[in-house]
């Protein structure tokens, strides 16, 4: 026993000798304006520090079932099968109103709730009576515990309940009731059960990007701004999924990792498979997806009309505010929809995503501004996104005409005559794509816009028209743009399997010419697929984690992803 207590001093020790350090951890969490703070609160930092690091020595020193028993235990023990258990959302529905169409009554005595949720804060009114605020499904509903109500003497009920802290989880009974102020409140009848002990204190303020990236869990319990913007995402994708719903479209899921994975200008991520091999017994090269788009217009093929997915993609390209190896995108493709339809689709959707969050109370405190911004935009343009036609608006912009051939060579002078620098990769479609990033997209600001009759070459997977009297090959295609940023792309699918074989082609030998990575692979299998005879498809794709920026007003694409970028992550 005597060894017992000797270890346990030994480990008090060693954490308390922490506090300090801890401490000024808490203050570098918190704004700069912590460095002006006073040694009171300071030393109110040790001082819940040390509380804390006790607490935690205290759980340490027991062995696992104690504290299984104390201050970890199961839902079986602290509940009773007697009384209904609410979530705080139900509970405050049930009773707000009733409190207030009954203002005579202050307690409903014949009625029992077991709730349960994390301490946000603790009043304490002397050694009887404590109000506790716990939140749970993101709402908010205070507790008063009191010895009177408990039948507890006020040191009984200080013993029971003094060691309670801010973050820990708790489950109370007890009666529905509202406060001579008017705030509604479990009024507990048993003492306060500790479900699961927090053994750190959280920083007042958090807001050292730095320290954000790398602990998103602490930054999500101190700043409520950031989780609604994960909670937006889920309602933003939740919008999406019930508009295409709504239009008898059929969700579905296609592979993550392949062979060859296709259906993007981008660089794929590569792996292998240890027990799959190839030809020579060797481990078969794998990569996964950087889109879903030829897996659904196989199924397309198969005979599935109107289908879509919310997934994962994953391209191996750099990272910088707006973009991240993994990411997440909606594409829906529909048989016998052409480039119109497709337009007036996306201003539906985003209209409908637009109008749901700047109304509703939920989410209006963050999406107000952006979103009723961009609908008045839309509304004094006759409710109609802005449109620009890719060579035209060039041509406008260059004051030079493109050549009717736009090979590399022919880009190459377009440049020199226009005396700006040409990009690293000189393929026909990096060349084209920077001219756009130069001339046009600055041009979509505000207003949606959508440019469209895209050069066939930056299109190898969308039907093609020649225009009149320009000999230019364009593709049945649109992008839109907001903020000079991309959120979607559509078009009408090529589905001639013999002119897609000679466009996958022509990307083969600008991959081989030019070392342009960024080049669609070729997928023949899916040309084989296409000899079954394809029916005229509308294809339509959308970066999700983009048009959550976009609502929510946030500059970069880490606040919308739950741990942040790739590089935040491997810090977690």
């Amino acid at each position: 026993m005597m060894m017992m207590v000797i270890r346990r001093r030994q480990l008090l020790t060693r954490h308390l000798r922490t506090t300090t350090r801890l401490a000024r951890f808490a203050t570098r969490c918190s704004s700069s304006s912590a460095t002006t703070s006073t040694s009171t609160s300071t030393s109110m930092d040790i001082t819940s520090e040390s509380d804390f690091a006790f607490r935690k020595v205290s759980i340490t020193s027991l062995n696992p079932q104690e504290q299984d028993d104390r201050y970890y235990p199961t839902l079986s023990k602290i509940s009773d099968p007697t009384f209904q258990t609410t979530r705080v959302p139900d509970f405050r529905i049930k009773y707000q109103d009733y409190f207030i169409e009954n203002t005579d009554i202050k307690t409903i005595t014949d009625s029992i709730h077991n709730l349960n949720g994390k301490v946000k804060s603790i009043r304490r009114s002397g050694k009887g009576s404590i109000f506790i605020d716990i939140i749970q499904d993101y709402s908010k509903v205070q507790i008063l515990a009191n010895h009177k109500m408990m039948n507890l003497t006020k040191d009984e009920f200080y013993e029971l309940h003094i060691n309670l802290k801010p973050g820990d989880q708790i489950s109370c009974f007890g009666n529905p009731g509202i406060t001579k102020v008017g705030e509604l409140t479990l009024k507990c009848t048993k003492p306060i059960q500790l479900a699961s002990p927090s053994l750190h204190p959280l920083p007042p303020k958090f807001t050292d990007s730095s320290k954000i990236y790398s602990n998103r869990v602490v930054n999500y319990l101190v700043n409520k701004k950031s989780q609604d913007v994960i909670i937006i995402r889920s309602k933003v994708i939740s919008i999406i999924r019930r508009f295409l719903e709504d239009r008898d479209f059929l969700e579905v899921s296609t592979p993550i990792i392949g062979s060859g994975n296709t259906g993007a200008n981008a660089t794929p991520f590569t792996t292998t498979s240890t027990h799959i091999k190839d030809k020579e017994n060797k481990p078969l090269e794998l990569s996964l997806r950087v889109a879903p788009e030829l897996w659904l217009k196989k199924l397309i093929i198969s005979g599935f009309d109107k289908i879509f997915e919310i997934g994962k993609v994953f391209r191996n390209e750099g990272i910088d505010s707006t973009h991240n190896p993994e990411f997440t995108t909606c594409e829906f493709y529909q048989t016998f929809i052409d480039l119109e339809c497709l337009m007036q689709m996306t201003e539906d959707l985003l209209i409908d995503i637009l109008k749901t969050l700047s109304t509703d109370p939920r989410y209006s405190s963050v999406c107000y501004e952006h979103c009723s911004k961009l609908l008045q935009e839309i509304e004094s343009n006759g409710n109609k996104f802005k449109k620009i036609d890719f060579i035209k608006e060039l041509e406008i912009q260059t004051g030079i005409p493109l050549p009717s051939d736009l090979n590399s060579n022919n880009l190459i002078q377009y440049y020199n005559d226009l005396n700006i620098p040409l990009p690293i990769v000189k393929s026909s479609s990096q060349l084209l794509d920077n001219l756009s990033s130069i001339y046009l997209e600055p041009q979509c600001q505000e207003l949606p816009t959508f440019i469209y009759n895209l050069p066939e070459v930056l299109s190898p997977l969308a039907k093609s028209t020649t225009i009149s009297n320009t000999n230019h090959i364009v593709s049945n295609r649109f992008e839109l743009y907001i903020n000079g940023k991309e959120l979607v792309n559509a078009y009408e699918e090529e589905n001639n399997p013999f002119k897609q074989h000679n466009k996958f082609q022509q990307q083969l030998s600008s991959k081989l010419d030019f070392n342009d990575k960024e080049t669609i692979i070729p997928d023949y299998k899916f040309i084989e697929f296409m000899e079954w005879g394809m029916p005229p498809t509308g294809g339509w794709g959308l970066g999700i984690d983009r048009l959550v920026m976009l609502v929510t007003g946030t500059d970069r694409i880490d606040n919308v992803l739950s741990f942040g970028k790739l590089s935040d992550v491997l810090k977690q």
